[in-house]
């Protein structure tokens, strides 16, 4: 596998590290949605918010190796269940690259962002 054939949010999982994740109670397995219960904690009225987003150093509990993915390789490990916030945060944009660039990495190359979005 190249690191052409690797999405860069797989190798980077700043926002994760950046940002509190919270979320309706609904979106808990446990009300019946697939955010599993364990990495979540009571925000308050009908909130739910990821573990480890609540205080600065943020890290939220999802985060963690892809190793089937690649050695270097980190992300979301909850992927397919996490929370409407993640899913909705957007590749690529103003606050993407203004998180890359506080935990300094460079910004993504206009190709890379095209050939990604182009995948989609």
């Amino acid at each position: 596998m190249s690191s052409t054939d690797i999405h860069p949010c797989l190798t980077c999982g700043v926002c994760c590290q950046n940002y509190r994740v919270e979320f309706s109670v609904y979106e808990l397995r446990s009300m019946g949605g697939t955010v599993p219960d364990e990495l979540a904690h009571e925000a308050g009225s009908n909130r739910a918010r990821m573990n480890g987003t609540q205080y600065r150093p943020v890290r939220c509990a999802a985060l963690g190796p892809l190793p089937v993915v690649g050695a270097d390789c980190v992300g979301c490990t909850i992927y397919d269940s996490r929370p409407r916030p993640c899913r909705d945060f957007p590749f690529a944009s103003y606050g993407c690259h203004d998180t890359r660039a506080q935990f300094g990495l460079p910004p993504l190359e206009e190709a890379e962002v095209q050939h990604w979005q182009e995948a989609a």
